[in-house]
Parts: C-alpha cells; sequence; structure tokens
C-alpha cells in the first residue's frame, strides 16, 4: 500500500501553524519573565548590599532602626525589622528577664531568620519553573513542527511525482523555520534560567551572611559577657 495515497484528513499545514503560535508565545513569555526578574534581582541585590554596609557600619541600635525603617522593602531590611520588633516586645513584656529566657530569645529569632531566608529565597526563584520547562520542551515543540514540515515535503513530492526544488523547499523551509523558532524561545530561557539561579544562590549566601550578623549584634545587645 502506497502511504502517501492512503485518504489524509489531517491538515498539516495548520498543525505547523499551530507549532509556530505555541513558540511565539513561549518567546514572548520568556522575555517578559527575564526582564521582569532582571528588574526585580537587579534592585533587590542593590538593597541588600546596602542593608549589609547599614549593619556593619552602625552600632547605635536608634539610628539603625531609623534607617532601617525609612528603606525601601527587602528580605534584609524585613529579617532587621521583624528581629527588633521581636527583642522590643519581649523586653517590654520582661524588663528583668533572666541570661536563660533571652538565650530562648535568641534561639526562637534565630529560627525566625531561617524562615524568612526560606520564605525569600522562594519569592526570588518566581518564574524559575517557568524558564527551565520552556528552555527543556521548546526544542521538542519545534522538533515536531520540523518533523511536520518534512511530511509536508514528501505528500508534495509524492503528490507532484517530483523532486524539484520547488516543490521541496517549501516543506524543508517550514521546518527549518520550527527548529530555529524552538531555538529562539529556548536559548534564552535555558541561559536566564542559569544565570538567575546563580545570581539568587549569591544573594542567598548574603541572607545568610546577614542573619549571622545580625544574630552577633542581637546577642551583644541581649547577652552581654558574664
Amino acid at each position: 500500500m502506497d502511504f502517501f495515497s492512503l485518504p489524509f484528513t489531517t491538515d498539516f499545514s495548520s498543525i505547523a501553524f499551530g507549532v509556530l503560535a505555541v513558540l511565539l508565545v513561549a518567546s514572548v513569555i520568556v522575555w517578559v519573565t527575564l526582564f521582569m526578574k532582571i528588574i526585580s534581582l537587579v534592585r533587590t541585590k542593590f538593597l541588600q548590599a546596602q542593608a549589609l554596609k547599614l549593619l556593619e557600619s552602625t552600632n547605635r541600635v536608634d539610628e539603625l532602626w531609623l534607617r532601617f525603617s525609612k528603606m525601601p522593602k527587602n528580605p534584609l531590611q524585613e529579617m532587621f525589622t521583624l528581629s527588633n520588633s521581636e527583642v522590643k516586645k519581649f523586653l517590654e513584656a520582661n524588663p528583668e528577664s533572666d541570661y536563660g529566657h533571652r538565650r530562648e530569645l535568641m534561639d526562637r529569632l534565630e529560627r525566625m531568620l531561617e524562615g524568612r531566608i526560606l520564605l525569600a529565597e522562594k519569592n526570588l526563584n518566581a518564574g524559575q519553573a517557568l524558564l527551565a520547562t520552556i528552555g527543556v520542551t521548546s526544542p521538542f515543540i519545534g522538533l515536531f513542527g520540523t518533523v511536520i514540515g518534512v511530511i509536508n515535503t514528501f505528500m508534495s513530492i509524492a503528490e507532484l511525482n517530483s523532486v524539484e526544488l520547488s516543490v521541496i523547499s517549501p516543506g524543508i523551509a517550514e521546518a527549518l523555520v520550527a527548529t530555529a523558532a524552538g531555538l529562539f524561545a529556548a536559548i534564552p530561557a535555558t541561559l536566564g534560567y542559569n544565570l538567575f539561579r546563580a545570581t539568587i544562590r549569591g544573594m542567598t549566601e548574603t541572607m545568610d551572611y546577614f542573619a549571622l550578623q545580625l544574630l552577633h549584634y542581637l546577642q551583644q545587645q541581649l547577652l552581654p559577657k558574664q
């Protein structure tokens, strides 16, 4: 039985057009996500550097509280504000607290800061799964479009019984365009994912360091050397 003589009812050109439409949407999503994450990460990293410098260069409690309260919202600012609020509430409720109770407060603050770091890391990773998914699947979607283009080429050859360039070139071009569209979506998605992953890892390490410095600062306030 001749394969190409079968009564196909599927419009392969429509399928190829659908593949290109999906890849176009994926490309738009990738570039919008890249743009938004670049702005968000650059802003957060700049504010992190400011917060860390402020904590390391200022010793007065009232000045620290005032300057952090005026700082734009960011993970380190939230960590300092929450920790300082907890300390204030504790000292107001327990002005004559002993060493053991203050040690319990320090342990509670440490757990709270760990939780804030995990939450901040989760927020920083927003959109990463989308970039990874598009980066992995787009080449395969493009490959599917390539296969459709090749099928169209062989169907044209069978229908016209000719292998002239004018017969095979439309299908080959369709196949190559699908491949290119898949790569156009996958390459920036993969590059962006890896770049953001490294940046977020560095920002998480900065948050860990800030938490250690903050705990050391609070320990000096709450647990003077005996």
